[in-house]
């Protein structure tokens, strides 16, 4: 396709390059120095001969936004000319501007793929009608390229996306589906376009769906969530969607898209990790030796309820996660005998990094407790274990 280069940032692009061809030069000069005048954009080339008008056309180096054409010329005429510019592939506006006028001129010029039709007048006020139409012609078609241009992009786009897409139009019925909607859902684009989402989404889910498609048709906004949902083969699936609507410039609803993953696998791990934690929990709280594990930031992340009863802690040890573990030894102090070695003797353990087995550790109500530490490895980092057991009986035994 012949004409203007489009501009990368999609803007409007400047000048206007007119090819106007009559075999009236003498016409030909006059309308070239009214345009000129009229609109500041305008630069027009003048030919009296239209094969040297279909080289300017195909030329790299000359671009053309508007040709303005005479009907009837020696040779070849106007809608010949019109004929011979469409069949090289070009959709550049075609003005006819003729003296010859008559309805059915008008007719055959529009139905042969001109863009408009303008009669030769007599007067000066012809060219601003001429100058109108071109710029109109120009401005429309330069909107129609950049839109066109748009979406060949935001097609590409959702092609080339690894999340599945869907594109609704403004009463939710598919307009669109790509390879990796197809590839998740287990459909082939053509049976889901021009349907709905019921096909993937549980029955028991249908009215949660319908009540998030009036709400966004409503808020016009965007929303995101986890849904279960089905595949062709009947399995069920966990996805994540991300749900956006898209309006026009009054604010009407005339897109919806919707892009998703599938997180069955990983919603799985997280059941599976929130179950192991379960049970861990459940086994730490039973454990008959109070536990205590911080990071190598000395944070701490988990203590179990044997601790905070071995040192009398009143407070709930779920909210224990996080704090410092240098405080809290100092506040687990309290009723030991020796409060200050005891909180000297973690940081000389810690420092040296080597494991500890059963340390006594005297209380003031004259109780005995054994200290065991272990440095340990973390997910994230080093961390360290500590151990304490009330062996009050058997010292005394």
């Amino acid at each position: 396709m012949t004409g203007a280069p489009s501009r990368p940032d999609g803007g409007r692009e400047s000048g206007i390059r007119v090819l106007h061809v009559d075999d009236d030069q003498s016409f030909l000069d006059l309308a070239s120095t009214f345009l000129e005048s009229l609109d500041e954009d305008f630069r027009v080339r003048s030919e009296t001969d239209v094969e040297e008008a279909l080289g300017v056309l195909t030329s790299e180096t000359e671009a053309v936004d508007c040709v303005v054409s005479d009907y009837e010329m020696p040779g070849t005429g106007g809608l010949e000319f019109l004929e011979r510019v469409r069949e090289r592939g070009s959709d550049v506006p075609f003005v006819l501007f003729t003296g010859r006028g008559s309805e059915e001129v008008a007719s055959e010029a529009i139905s042969a793929g001109a863009t408009d039709y303008i009669q030769k007048q007599t007067g000066s006020d012809q060219y601003a009608v001429l100058a109108n139409r071109i710029r109109n012609a120009v401005d429309q078609h330069r909107a129609r390229r950049a839109l066109a241009a748009s979406q060949e992009r935001l097609s590409r786009y959702i092609e080339q996306s690894p999340l599945g897409t869907i594109e609704y139009d403004e009463t939710f019925r598919i307009e669109r589906v790509n390879s990796a909607a197809e590839e998740i859902l287990g459909y082939e684009a053509s049976e889901l376009v021009g349907g709905t989402w019921l096909p993937f989404v549980p029955p028991e889910l249908h009215r949660h769906v319908a009540a998030l498609e009036r709400d966004l048709l409503s808020d016009k906004g965007g929303y995101s969530s986890v849904n279960e949902n089905v595949r062709r083969d009947g399995e069920r699936i966990r996805c994540a969607w991300h749900n956006q609507v898209v309006t026009d410039d009054d604010g009407t609803v005339i897109r919806v898209f919707s892009q998703f993953e599938d997180v069955t696998e990983e919603t799985e791990r997280k059941r599976e990790i929130e179950r192991t934690n379960a049970v861990l929990s459940t086994v730490l709280d039973t454990l008959p030796v109070g536990m205590l594990v911080e990071d190598a930031d000395r944070r701490i992340i988990r203590v179990n309820e044997r601790l905070y009863d071995v040192f009398e802690v009143p407070d709930d040890p779920t909210d224990a996660r996080g704090r410092d573990c240098k405080e809290f030894a100092v506040e687990i102090s309290d009723i030991v005998t020796d409060s200050e070695g005891f909180v000297e003797r973690i940081d000389e353990i810690l420092a040296d990094r080597d494991p500890v087995e059963g340390e006594l550790i005297d209380l003031d109500d004259g109780r005995t407790l054994r200290r065991t530490y272990r440095p340990i490895d973390l997910p994230d980092g080093r961390g360290h274990l500590w151990i304490y057991r009330d062996v009050t009986d058997r010292r005394d035994g």
